[in-house]
């Protein structure tokens, strides 16, 4: 075979591969806001997550833009349960909302609604990086000494998928060396969006089971069930260890 035939069979492949990839979406080149390949509309809250998990069930998306039934997002691989997966970050969305996005140089909007899909994680798979729904990966667990505890209030979307989401939950992590306790509150409203909460507590401050400033309030009542007021209100109530 001469070398002009080699070269052109290399540059035919070439193309077929630069083709295949560009038809990938790209947020930036579908909407006018964008972040880390996400519409900004969409964002409540981010955070870095830098840890490993566990696909949980058969045949998982792994999505280029976490949109549920929207033509711009492709599905770059399907992953199968048991599969390990690098996670970078966690998103929340606005979940249970209609939301219109702006096209990139237009005046035309897309009408998008991600329903109940709206925490992903930004993970890493085989070299392709794109969101999972965080329902199908299961994290792996952190060498901490912490309990974690949800709001009598909250909604398990494992059980229930109807009413509309509330989810209010908070770890308490225990820090012998410096002897205090750190409580991480997250929660999510379906109307409001995404709340955090993050409180030092003394351990030589604990009175009577209780910890107790201006703008906070912790009652420990036993080890299954706490009472909680903070000047952040969705975070007040009552939480079962779990």
């Amino acid at each position: 075979m001469s070398m002009t035939r080699y070269l052109k069979i290399f540059l035919f492949f070439f193309i077929l591969n630069f083709n295949c990839y560009a038809d990938k979406s790209n947020c930036e080149k579908i909407y006018e806001n964008c972040f880390d390949n996400v519409p900004i509309e969409l964002i409540t809250y981010y955070d870095t997550v830098l840890t490993h998990g566990e696909i949980n069930i058969s045949n998982v998306n792994l999505r280029d833009i976490p949109l549920v039934k929207s033509t711009n997002s492709i599905v770059l691989k399907k992953i199968e349960k048991s599969e390990r997966v690098e996670i970078k970050k966690v998103f929340f969305l606005k979940g249970n909302t209609p939301l219109k996005l702006k096209m990139l140089n237009s005046n035309k909007y897309e009408d998008v609604n991600n329903y109940r899909f709206s925490k992903w994680y930004l993970a890493s798979y085989q070299g392709e990086e794109g969101f999972i729904f965080s329902d199908y990966v299961t994290l792996d667990k952190i060498s901490k000494k912490h309990d974690r505890y949800r709001h009598i209030k909250s909604i398990d979307w494992t059980n229930n998928k109807v009413e509309l989401q509330e989810n209010i939950e908070i770890e308490i992590v225990n820090n012998d060396q410096d002897n205090l306790y750190e409580v991480q509150g997250y929660a999510w409203h379906f109307s409001k969006g995404f709340y955090r909460l993050n409180q030092i507590i003394n351990k030589e401050l604990i009175s009577k089971n209780s910890f107790i400033i201006d703008d906070f309030k912790i009652f420990f009542f036993d080890k299954d069930e706490i009472y909680l007021e903070s000047d952040i209100k969705i975070f007040t109530g009552i939480y079962k260890r779990y």
